[in-house]
Parts: C-alpha cells; sequence; structure tokens
C-alpha cells in the first residue's frame, strides 16, 4: 500500500513540481515536504538532504531512531533502499554514480506513518 502511494506521489510530483526539480543544480538542497512522527516541535529542520555531483548526502540532525531511505526513478523502480538509524550528527551518503538521467524522488519514512519525500533530478 505505501509503495502505490509513494509511486502516485512521484507521478504527481513530477507533475506539479517538475520546473523546480529542472532547476535543481549539483550540490543544491533537496526540498522535503512531509513530517516525521519523531520530528516534534525543533527549529531546525531534522533531517536535510543535498545533491552533488556523484552523491546525495542525507544529514539527521536530531535522534529519530529507524529510518527507510529509498529513492526511487522515474518508472517506480527502487534505485536505493536502506534502513537506517538516524542519530543528531549522522550522515547517509547514496552514491549515484551510474545511474540514469531523469528525476528521482527521495522518500524517508519512519515506523509511524510519517515521511518526508523530495524530488531531484539526475543529469
Amino acid at each position: 500500500m505505501k509503495r502505490i502511494f509513494i509511486i502516485t506521489c512521484l507521478a504527481c510530483f513530477s507533475i506539479f513540481f517538475s520546473s523546480k526539480a529542472s532547476t535543481n543544480p549539483a550540490n543544491a538542497p533537496i526540498d522535503l515536504k512531509g513530517k516525521l512522527a519523531g520530528s516534534g516541535q525543533v527549529r531546525t529542520p531534522a533531517i536535510e538532504a543535498y545533491l552533488y555531483a556523484t552523491s546525495v548526502e542525507v544529514n539527521f540532525n536530531i535522534d529519530l531512531g529507524s529510518l527507510n531511505v529509498e529513492v526511487i526513478n522515474e518508472t517506480g523502480d527502487t534505485a536505493f533502499q536502506k534502513t537506517v538509524n538516524a542519530v543528531a550528527g549522522g550522515t547517509l551518503n547514496i552514491n549515484t554514480i551510474g545511474w540514469e538521467s531523469g528525476e528521482y524522488i527521495l522518500v524517508i519514512m519512519d515506523g509511524q506513518g510519517g515521511y518526508l519525500e523530495g524530488i531531484f533530478l539526475i543529469d
């Protein structure tokens, strides 16, 4: 069920945010939308993500416990998936070398139904 929701979100984001995604240069922040259950009322974003020339970097600013991090391509296939223990100051680097050009959606889900998602473009 979550997979269908994610694929639907990818299609919607492609339609509504395609102009934003296509202007996302390398070394730029990935705009994450949504809310994680454990993020509470913090002033600093719980998670920040950045697109670099050969990777995506996900930075955890607070302790969030176990999170599922997934990157889905334009066809709805999983390009990357990993469960991580998100601790304050931790970083997850996702190697994008060899990925096909196109739009991708980064999805970060917690175990309580919360999620963050953002689109980025690989040229």
